[in-house]
């Protein structure tokens, strides 16, 4: 008699807990699009595009940048008006109030890796994030392909440097050093950030490793600013 009655009980607990899981995939609809990486939800929440990175198009203190307009509208034909669902990662918010989120179609697309893949964004490089690396690799066979805003091969020298030249370097939560993995230092903690970064939050190398360091090059091509950064050899 136990064993007729454990079956159904073990089955009950079985579909509790797929219609949890169920209950908390959230689908919301994408009511308009700012920029290309950043997006607005029902409820007015702006979502801020995890690991993508397009050319600017609504800041005030910057011209329409190349190939901006065309991020705008690919991102817009993609999703506007339809139902997205969310996914995160380790910060929900930036420091201008927006969601920081993954974004999915119902039809499967990944919003933020198709973006790059099809050359109308670049792979975030600032901070690590879970897709980190493959989201350089579809920025890397983008390049590859000579497709979107990477059609233009003098621009795209001008446009980022190599996966190799903003390698991964790691800082303390107190000190104000990088230092390559492994150097004594890091022994009370460890957080790993780009090269880049490491250098626009005021980082300096540490003597005792002797960590990579790097130039900022600057260009201008009529009333267009990028910049490059090289890592010296």
């Amino acid at each position: 008699m136990l064993m007729k009655v454990k079956v159904p009980v073990i089955a009950i607990v079985c579909l509790l807990v797929f219609s949890l899981a169920q209950s908390q995939e959230v689908w919301r609809t994408c009511i308009a699009v700012i920029d290309g990486d950043t997006i607005v939800l029902d409820g007015n929440e702006r979502v801020r595009l995890i690991g993508v990175d397009t050319p600017e198009t609504k800041d005030p203190r910057k011209p329409v940048q190349y190939f901006g307009r065309q991020a705008y509208e690919f991102t817009k034909r993609l999703v506007e008006g339809l139902k997205v669902r969310l996914g995160y990662d380790w910060n929900k918010k930036d420091k201008y109030g927006r969601t920081l989120a993954y974004v999915y179609l119902e039809d499967g697309t990944f919003l933020n890796a198709e973006i790059i893949k099809r050359g109308y964004g670049f792979a975030y490089r600032h901070f690590l994030f879970k897709y980190y690396d493959e989201f350089k690799r579809y920025e890397r066979e983008a390049r590859e392909k000579a497709i979107g805003l990477w059609s233009n091969m003098e621009r795209q020298e001008l446009l980022v440097a190599n996966d190799d030249d903003n390698p991964i370097v790691y800082v303390t939560r107190t000190g104000k050093k990088y230092h390559r993995e492994g150097c004594s230092a890091l022994k009370s903690s460890k957080i790993p950030i780009t090269l880049k970064e490491a250098y626009e939050r005021g980082y300096t190398p540490c003597a005792l490793c002797n960590p990579p360091k790097f130039r900022k090059v600057n260009y201008q091509i009529g009333a267009f600013q990028y910049s490059q950064f090289l890592l010296e050899r």
